[in-house]
C-alpha cells in the first residue's frame, strides 16, 4: 500500500516522532504486556558480554525484559516524552536519534523494536551502516518491521498519524546484507492486524559498507 504525504519528505520522521511526544502516555496505555518470544531470549544469551543499546525504548518493557535476563542496556528514546517517562520510573535514559545523532560504540548489541518500520529504505540503509559501526566484533542487531508493501500514514492506536514502511522478507534481508550484516535469523510471526518480520544480524567482517552509499529514497 502506497500514500501520498501530506507533508514534504523531509517532515516525515519529524512529524512521527510529534506524535510519539503527543501521545506518550496513551501509546503505553494500547501496548500490552510484551508477549513471550524466543526472540529476546536469543539476543540476551547470544550477545557477547557488553551493553545492549535499545533504540527506541519508548517505556522500558523491552528493557526490563533484558535486564530481567541478567543484561545492560543503554535506555534511549528520540521521544522526550518516554525518555521523561523512564527516568520518572529511576531508569538512566537518554534521547538519541539515530538518523540524526553520532552513536558511540561499542556495544555487544542493538535492539530496535517496531523502531525501523518508521524509516524509508534508504534511511534504514544509513541507520544500519551506522550501527554497525558502534558494535562490538560478534555483535548483535534485533529488529523488528511490519510485513507489507509500500507504505502509509496511519492513525492507528494513537489517533494521530505516523509514517509506516512496510517489508517483505527477501527485500528487507537483500538490505540487511548489503549494509555489511551477516543474518543469522529473519522470522515472520503472526500478528493482528499485521505480521511482524524479526531479524537477528551479525556484522561481517570483511564488509566495506556499501549501504551507506546509498541516498534516502
Amino acid at each position: 500500500m502506497t500514500a501520498t504525504s501530506p507533508w514534504d519528505e523531509d517532515d516525515w520522521n519529524a512529524r512521527t516522532l510529534a506524535a510519539y511526544e503527543q501521545q506518550a502516555h496513551r501509546y503505553r496505555e494500547q501496548t500490552g504486556d510484551l508477549p513471550e518470544h524466543p526472540w529476546l531470549e536469543r539476543l540476551a544469551k547470544d550477545a557477547p558480554p557488553g551493553r545492549i543499546l535499545e533504540v527506541g525504548s519508548a517505556h522500558g518493557r523491552e528493557a526490563d525484559a533484558l535486564e530481567a535476563r541478567g543484561r545492560r542496556v543503554h535506555r534511549t528514546d528520540a521521544t522526550l516524552a518516554f525518555v521523561e517517562m523512564q527516568r520518572a520510573e529511576g531508569h538512566a535514559a537518554d534521547v538519541l536519534n539515530v538518523l540524526t545523532d553520532d552513536i558511540e560504540g561499542p556495544y555487544a548489541a542493538v535492539l530496535a523494536d517496531a523502531v525501523f518500520l518508521h524509516f524509508r529504505p534508504g534511511e534504514l540503509r544509513r541507520v544500519l551502516a551506522k550501527l554497525r559501526t558502534a558494535l562490538a566484533p560478534g555483535g548483535l542487531l534485533a529488529f523488528s518491521v511490519k510485513v507489507g508493501d509500500g507504505f502509509e500514514w496511519s492513525s492507528h492506536k494513537l489517533g494521530v498519524p505516523r509514517f509506516f514502511q512496510y517489508w517483505q522478507p527477501g527485500p528487507l534481508r537483500a538490505v540487511v546484507t548489503d549494509c555489511g550484516f551477516d543474518v543469522v535469523t529473519l522470522d515472520v510471526t503472526e500478528g493482528t492486524p499485521w505480521d511482524w518480520i524479526r531479524v537477528v544480524a551479525t556484522p561481517r567482517r570483511d564488509a566495506s559498507l556499501p549501504g551507506s552509499e546509498h541516498r534516502a529514497d
